[in-house]
């Protein structure tokens, strides 16, 4: 798939310039100061517990933790990864690195499948232009969330920016070491004179190459959004995420069983293993291509002054195609093999229509507000791919001639008499829901939830041998109970809460080539903590869980052959997040979290131990900022954060042993000088260009070296 990204990035800056000059004159000097206010001061933990909950309530009569990233934290930190933003999250870490990231909560791994509470799936992550906030919305989710893009760590929701009843433009340029460079775009106005409707569409342009010999990453990005206020009761909005993408999948690696029969012979942490941190083992012609197409649309319908519909349409894409590229050590960690697959392509769709019904009425004196929901999700999964498991053996230190032998040409040339694989898979979920917020005191407040799931998996298609696996049918029922009480009305409240979460896993394939139909994974967690919002000069939460996972697939002690359904898991932790904005010129932000997890009931190699895609134990978070607010250098601001990671297991058997990344902290710095009509940033990310690894499922991957950035924004 060709396609060209600078020219039509240049076309739509210079339009929107010319639009922008031409309407400009029309409107006063201080509608830009307007335009600021309303879209950076977000009363965000309102909102984040809004779409959370699906219920217009506040933060603190939410019983469950939601940790948010406000404007005030992604104004200006020059943020052009989901990646980066969400290491300000207390326990949220990195995990598999791949094409398609995954991130680490509460000892399971999760991707931010979500958008605007809403399914907003990408399958290989998206450009954060228009992320005004990210919510981290802890726990299993199930009840309102569903089962099918949820886990029981939590959900990633992000939530874009809205069309306003202005005309304005800001564009922004940006530059950096690595060949960084990045372009980006904001232009709204309204579409007639009475601000009915509103028009807003935001792009960026991204090109960065890598920290190592090879690797490079470029993108295109456009979402525009559309509002229409019909009348008095009904309000409209069309968005759409469209999103281009050519990369070089990062380095991973898979390291060797440190124990052979109990000894130890292969290194047992990242930082033994003496790799080259700058040496890829792959080549900038194996490119990975996505192109994305994610449609949103809704209404909002005010039946009366106590309820209200909103009905949500949802249509996502994302065709991928092109090499994507692992490495396995062997030989006691002296050589690795490379093994490519190639996909041409690999196509995931979805929809779902949501339709929601939300009231906030009385009866008698007691307060209810009340969300009954009805939603159908449709998705099918295509692929066609071919698999070199072994394209050649090179060593991993000193002269190695072969090194640069590996080719998108010499790939293909050694594929090209190979049968493909083809398939399809295509399943539906139809769920009705309804959750409760009552109030027998205005203090108090009872969440009472409860959601149930009919999936329709139609099986996966061989579509060489037109063989075509069982299909089967499922139920699953999901309930929520939550309780919260403000000891000190609208500033301190106590909470705790049951919360519930399910996954289906079936159809599995037994090793004998059987197909059984288990029973859906079910994740029970009971929470309790407390939260405080002090006129947002401290606002934040503390909180214990305890998660206990049941139906989970084992195998079979008395047939390793088979699998069997009895395994449990449980995971246990505390968490702390707390933001205050003391004055107005000084701001600070901590976040830490522990987590033990442990396999409860499993085979007996891996009884007792920590899951190995559970992320790291011990994490924590922390970012302060000091802006000067008089005198000559008012707007001038100085920000400095960092992150600790502790170790995390990558292997974790008796047989095999413990290998494990080494725990690392990770510093960045920023300082801005901002005015009404521009904005220049310098951040830096890794400050001190420390080394680590990170990773999941079996890989690891070295970290990102120091990335310093300066960019430039103007204001319209």
């Amino acid at each position: 798939m060709k396609f060209s990204y600078g020219q039509p990035f240049l076309v739509m800056v210079v339009g929107l310039l010319c639009i922008t000059m031409t309407y400009a004159q029309k409107y006063q000097h201080d509608t830009l100061e307007e335009v600021k206010v309303k879209t950076t001061l977000l009363d965000s933990k309102d909102i984040a517990s809004e779409q959370a909950a699906r219920l217009p309530i506040k933060d603190l009569e939410n019983p469950q933790v939601t940790n948010t990233l406000s404007g005030k934290l992604l104004n200006n930190r020059n943020y052009n990864l989901i990646f980066n933003m969400l290491s300000n999250v207390a326990g949220v870490a990195s995990a598999w690195a791949g094409e398609a990231p995954y991130y680490s909560i509460r000892g399971f791994r999760t991707n931010a499948n979500f958008r605007n509470g809403v399914d907003g799936y990408v399958a290989y992550d998206i450009d954060p232009a228009n992320i005004q906030q990210l919510d981290v919305v802890k726990g299993p989710t199930g009840t309102l969330f569903g089962g099918t893009m949820t886990t029981f760590g939590g959900v990633i929701n992000r939530i874009t920016y809205k069309p306003q009843d202005s005309l304005f433009t800001q564009i922004s340029i940006a530059g950096g070491n690595n060949n960084m460079q990045r372009a980006t775009f904001d232009f709204n106005s309204t579409l007639d004179k009475n601000g009915q409707a509103l028009f807003r569409i935001i792009g960026a342009y991204n090109y960065k190459e890598g920290f190592q010999d090879q690797g490079l990453n470029k993108s295109f990005f456009i979402a525009p959004s559309f509002s229409y206020q019909a009348n008095s009761k009904l309000k409209l909005s069309l968005d759409a995420d469209i999103f281009h993408r050519s990369s070089v999948n990062v380095s991973m690696v898979q390291p060797a069983n440190p124990l052979a029969n109990g000894i130890l012979v292969n290194p047992d942490n990242s930082k033994d293993l003496g790799l080259d941190y700058k040496r890829t083992f792959t080549d900038n012609s194996l490119q990975w291509n996505t192109m994305t197409v994610n449609l949103y649309g809704k209404a909002v319908y005010n039946i009366s002054d106590k309820w209200r519909s909103e009905t949500n349409v949802v249509s996502t894409n994302s065709q991928s195609n092109g090499y994507y590229q692992t490495n396995t050590m062997i030989q006691h960690d002296s050589s690795l093999i490379r093994k490519v697959v190639t996909y041409n392509p690999e196509n995931i769709t979805s929809q779902q229509i949501q339709q929601n019904f939300i009231g906030d009425f009385k009866i008698g004196n007691i307060r209810n507000r009340l969300v009954v929901g009805l939603e159908y999700f449709h998705y099918i999964y295509s692929i066609v791919s071919k698999s070199l498991s072994s394209f050649d053996t090179v060593a991993l230190y000193g002269s190695n001639p072969n090194y640069g032998m590996l080719t998108a040409q010499t790939v293909d040339t050694k594929l090209l008499n190979t049968t493909p694989t083809r398939t399809k898979t295509e399943y539906a979920t139809y769920s009705a829901y309804f959750s409760d917020v009552i109030n027998p005191i205005e203090a108090l407040s009872v969440m009472v939830s409860a959601r149930i799931d009919r999936n329709i998996n139609q099986g996966t298609l061989n579509q060489l041998t037109g063989v075509k696996s069982d299909s089967y049918n499922q139920t699953s029922f999901s309930p929520k109970l939550g309780v919260t009480y403000q000891i000190i009305p609208k500033y301190l409240a106590v909470f705790g809460n049951y919360m519930n979460g399910f996954q289906n896993v079936a159809p599995m394939s037994q090793i004998d080539g059987s197909v059984s139909n288990f029973k859906p994974e079910y994740g029970n967690q009971l929470e309790g903590g407390l939260k405080f919002d002090y006129n947002k000069y401290l606002t934040g939460s503390i909180c214990y869980y305890d998660i206990n996972v049941s139906n989970v697939v084992r195998s079979n002690p008395d047939d390793i052959s088979m699998y069997i359904q009895d395994g449990k898991q449980y995971s246990r932790g505390v968490e702390l997040d707390v933001q205050s904005n003391p004055i107005s010129s000084f701001f600070v932000h901590v976040g830490g979290a522990y987590n033990n997890s442990k396999l409860s009931v499993s085979d007996a190699n891996t009884q007792g131990l920590r899951p190995i895609n559970s992320g790291p134990a011990w994490m924590g978070n922390v970012y302060i900022n000091y802006a000067i607010q008089h005198g000559n250098l008012q707007g001038l601001s100085f920000g400095l954060g960092g992150n600790y990671n502790g170790k995390t297991v990558i292997i974790n058997s008796k047989s095999a042993g413990q290998f494990y990344t080494n725990a690392y902290s990770i510093a960045n710095a920023v300082i801005s000088y901002e005015k009404s009509r521009y904005v220049w940033t310098l951040s830096a990310d890794n400050l001190f260009n420390e080394h680590y690894y990170y990773g999941s499922r079996g890989f690891i991957t070295q970290g990102f070296l120091r990335q310093v950035v300066a960019s430039f924004k103007i204001r319209m």
